[in-house]
């Protein structure tokens, strides 16, 4: 009989000690959701590019466009809006829309499309872009997308005065800046 009181009142203590640990473990998340809903978040909770930091200084460069032209951009250069974006990306193609009303409501902003050369797929992603904005096809090897040094896309990159002053996954918005500035 004292076997089964000492088992009735060990399992009693467990399960004491049980509660007290699920009471704290569900404090503790109650804290967690809060401190995560009051988190500070940066303009429209943006996502750094996979590129260079913000911060960065980027070199001069000289690119042909697909339509011949020269596109060049030095660090006098003023402001300049980057997007890299791929055929074979889901985002790009969602994104794409958004970033030519951006730069069809604000004809101010200078901006470059970089495609990456998929083997021809590219084509179709061109052909929107171009009237609106200046295109170079480059592979992943290429000089631009070393020089922003792009791990994915899209990456929508803001250079001003040869300094990379925002970073983004996001096109940019209706009537907003090019992009919102991001700690890279």
């Amino acid at each position: 009989m004292f076997l089964v009181v000492a088992a009735v009142a060990l399992v009693g203590a467990l399960g004491l000690v049980n509660l007290l640990l699920s009471i704290g473990v569900i404090r503790r998340l109650r804290q967690h959701t809060e401190l995560l809903e009051n988190r500070p978040r940066s303009a429209d909770d943006d996502v750094p590019a996979s590129a260079v930091p913000v911060g960065t200084s980027v070199g001069a460069f000289r690119a042909t466009s697909t339509r011949g032209a020269e596109v060049v951009f030095d660090a006098s250069a003023e402001r300049l809006l980057v997007a890299f974006v791929s055929p074979d990306c889901s985002p790009c193609r969602k994104r794409l829309p958004l970033l030519l009303d951006h730069l069809a409501q604000n004809p101010d902003v200078r901006a470059l499309a970089v495609v990456i050369e998929e083997g021809g797929a590219e084509a179709d992603m061109v052909a929107q872009l171009e009237p609106t904005v200046s295109v170079v096809v480059q592979p992943w090897e290429g000089e631009l997308p070393r020089l922003f040094d792009i791990q994915g896309t899209p990456s929508f990159i803001t250079v001003e005065n040869g300094v990379v002053t925002a970073t983004s996954v996001f096109a940019p918005g209706r009537g907003g800046a090019a992009l919102s500035v991001v700690a890279g």
